[in-house]
């Protein structure tokens, strides 16, 4: 049994008496050495390229009843925080008018866009604390005695009075309930004039920042001249029209993305999750326009990385007992902008000219991106007001598919293998070789002894 065992040997060995050696073989073998340097030096740098390979492919996208985050950093150096209000619509009708909760507001000065100290905010809330103390005051006098406003709905208790549009305001907010549907309609709202148009306030640039969270379906969201209401199932913007040319809608938009950002400090990433509109500055002046409509139409594609090389990778933090699945949205954008004023000459155009009584405060009640109607005839060159909201605009679209990105990963084993049929055939091609070139050589051997 030992025996037979033994000759299975598929290592057969030659006497070293019967072999040969010469200076053919010694360079076919530093030959060899040579190639199977570069050979396996390929194989290794050609399985770490495969295994930092991104994969992209698309699917259709199944998540449109989860929720959508948008962060926002943008900065009007020529409009009023009490000016700025952001509003949210979709195509499933869903509105939100004056986000506030998750947004913050920094006042700034105008000439430098500085920040504003804590003592100049608080001087000047102080003044307009006490021009508003005095106008309700003067409200009060002409209430009846013991006088206990509703709050619609949102009294804590039977007890709990409202006695001032503020007062419905807070109770509104505390319930986390919209208010700018009772705004219009309560009678504290109405009788301290909070439903009239007001007028712009100056001298101070503002800051947004912050986060909003909304359905994945097609939409905008955008901060424009005057306060949003709805009105007969119609969103509008209820301002003064002599001060549209007042509203200086220069901005500059520090960060927009529809998602979490991930950076793991190197190139990839940064290709990865670089947005469009991150540091875009739009400068407004009586050149182009002094005033107008900027629109972003934003192409929102669902993005989601998957494997736990690429998610590793993004965000080293993630569990990993979890699925290793990290979701986000790309995008990209196209923009227009469309100045309230312009140069009109030729042939009896359409205008507009707002007027307003000494007795009686004018206001136009805008459709968002749409128009007011009113105007008036001329054949002569001169500055025509277009019927337009000024405001900075984002309509968004969602696609519906969805791309996944994930990294190609190639088992250590395939390069073992690899690795191992290279050498062996190698060894095989120039074995072959070198039996040739000794097969030759002896016959010129053999010719020149006869």
């Amino acid at each position: 049994m030992n025996k037979s065992f033994r000759k299975l040997d598929l290592f057969t060995k030659v006497e070293q008496d019967l072999t040969v050696q010469s200076e053919s073989n010694t360079c076919m073998t530093v030959l060899t050495y040579l190639l199977l340097f570069i050979i396996l030096f390929a194989e290794i740098y050609n399985h770490c390229s495969i295994n930092s390979t991104t994969i992209q492919h698309m699917k259709v996208d199944k998540s449109l009843d989860k929720k959508m985050r948008v962060d926002l950093n943008i900065t009007f150096p020529a409009l009023h925080c009490n000016d700025l209000h952001i509003d949210i619509m979709d195509i499933a009708g869903d509105a939100h008018n004056d986000v506030h909760d998750t947004m913050q507001k920094t006042r700034l000065h105008l000439d430098d866009g500085s920040v504003l100290s804590e003592n100049e905010i608080r001087v000047l809330l102080n003044k307009a604390h006490e021009k508003e103390v005095d106008k309700l005051e003067a409200i009060d006098k002409s209430l009846i005695e013991n006088y206990c406003g509703p709050c619609y709905g949102a009294q804590d208790s039977e007890m709990h009075c409202c006695n001032h549009c503020q007062d419905v305001l807070d109770a509104y907010d505390a319930k986390k309930w919209d208010y700018a549907g009772v705004k219009e309609l309560a009678e504290q709202c109405v009788r301290e004039g909070k439903t009239q148009p007001k007028k712009l306030d100056s001298g101070e640039g503002c800051r947004i920042t912050g986060f909003m969270e909304f359905a994945r379906v097609n939409g905008n969201f955008h901060i424009a001249m005057g306060d949003g209401v709805e009105r007969n199932g119609q969103h509008i913007h209820a301002f003064l029209p002599d001060e549209v040319n007042k509203f200086n809608v220069s901005h500059v938009i520090h960060t927009l993305r529809f998602g979490p950002a991930y950076d793991e400090g190197g190139s990839t990433s940064k290709n990865m999750e670089q947005t469009s509109l991150d540091g875009v500055t739009k400068i407004v002046t009586k050149d182009n326009g002094v005033s107008g409509m900027f629109q972003y139409f934003i192409k929102i594609v669902p993005t989601a990385y998957k494997g736990k090389k690429i998610v590793q990778q993004l965000d080293p933090n993630f569990d990993m007992s979890k699925e290793p699945l990290l979701e986000t949205n790309r995008y990209f954008v196209t923009e227009r902008y469309t100045p309230t004023m312009e140069v009109e000459e030729g042939d009896w155009v359409l205008g507009l000219d707002f007027e307003s009584d000494d007795d009686e405060i004018a206001y136009a009640a805008s459709k968002v991106g749409g128009k007011t109607g009113l105007g008036h005839d001329t054949h002569e060159q001169h500055m025509k007001q277009r019927s337009i909201l000024p405001g900075v605009f984002f309509i968004y679209q969602v696609y519906p598919f969805a791309v996944e990105i994930s990294k190609k990963e190639v088992p250590l084993t395939h390069l073992l293998i690899r690795v191992m049929a290279t050498i062996g055939g190698l060894f095989k091609i120039l074995g072959w070789l070198e039996s040739i070139i000794c097969s030759t050589n002896k016959k010129r051997s053999q010719r020149n002894l006869r």
